[in-house]
């Protein structure tokens, strides 16, 4: 099993609702899923800009990886959390501690997932910078994979970061995450409607 995932959040008060979102898909044979990402988005990479699901310049890539993942053999995953519904632990001094509520929304996304049903599984997230600088990514690196460890002990897992200018299904994921992020922050659910067979989404768990 393959698992690739990116975050999309807002903690800005001023930009509307605050939460914490986790999104991506599990796909078994991801050679297959990689080669048609490649083909989708071929005529992109003409405009030598960095392909990313933020810049408006390319809007139209945003459908065709949904629609993409609707014709492919693919789980498509949302962990979503509002901060206001957190518990007061999550907080230090009115400050969110975000490795926390990050790292507790995967174990819940993982445990969901039910990995123990896998002999081997992948897990790639794109990478992100931590507050606490490389130490805390680190740390953060070592609480993910003991936890996997402990909890699905007959499952081998590899975790690993990688930017999505690295991996073009880190990259979809990016899509993928940037388009649940609109339909979270603007309380829509076509999106979500339109790929409910394929949906693994949890709501609040924290």
């Amino acid at each position: 099993m393959n698992i690739y995932l990116d975050e999309s959040y807002n903690v800005q008060k001023s930009k509307g609702k605050l939460f914490i979102s986790i999104n991506g898909f599990s796909v078994l044979n991801d050679q297959i899923l990689r080669k048609r990402w490649k083909v989708i988005r071929k005529d992109h990479v003409k405009s030598k800009r960095r392909i990313h699901a933020t810049d408006s310049y390319f809007e139209k890539l945003r459908e065709k990886s949904i629609h993409l993942l609707c014709r492919h053999d693919v789980n498509i995953l949302s962990v979503f959390q509002l901060v206001q519904e957190l518990p007061f632990s999550y907080f230090d001094n009115k400050k969110m501690k975000f490795d926390t509520v990050y790292e507790n929304l995967l174990k819940k996304l993982f445990t969901e997932m039910s990995l123990s049903n896998y002999q081997k599984v992948r897990i790639i997230i794109d990478a992100r910078k931590h507050e606490g600088g490389k130490l805390a990514e680190k740390k953060f690196k070592k609480e993910i994979e003991e936890f996997l460890k402990k909890e699905f002990t007959t499952t081998y897992s590899i975790y690993k970061t990688v930017h999505s200018y690295q991996d073009v299904l880190v990259e979809l994921a990016d899509f993928v995450s940037n388009t649940f992020y609109k339909e979270y922050q603007n309380n829509e659910k076509h999106v979500f409607e339109k790929i409910d067979s394929r949906l693994i989404q949890i709501k609040n768990p924290l």
